[in-house]
């Protein structure tokens, strides 16, 4: 069985999730890379993200509603963008340094998200 990119960053993600730490970083080569971290946002809610690092793109996979989303890095003039890979997602994960939020439908899920 062959599978897309989508499919085995999302199953990556899967292995990844149940991880109790706030950040977890494993290297599989000395160019790819595996951090998920683990971000407390307002009202005491957390956010789980694995970001997955290759040589020729970088990945962030959130949980939203018992859901794996997928997301791609896109250009930013300062921080991170990351997109929902499937176009049927509106998903945005805005990061900057220690910071996150969280947006859907261009509106905030998830904002003052921090990690230590």
């Amino acid at each position: 069985m062959k599978l897309n990119k989508t499919t085995m960053i999302a199953l990556t993600a899967a292995a990844l999730i149940p991880l109790a730490s706030q950040a977890t970083v494993m290297k599989d080569s000395s160019t790819d890379e595996l951090t998920k971290i683990v971000y407390v946002c307002e009202n005491n809610k957390t956010l789980d993200v694995v970001f997955v690092n290759t040589e020729k793109s970088s990945y962030a996979i959130i949980n939203d509603m018992n859901e794996l989303i997928p997301m791609q890095i896109q250009k930013s003039a300062s921080g991170a963008i990351y997109k929902a890979i499937n176009k049927n997602y509106t998903n945005e994960l805005l990061t900057k340094g220690n910071t996150a939020t969280l947006m859907g439908d261009n509106k905030v899920i998830l904002s003052n998200c921090v990690t230590e």
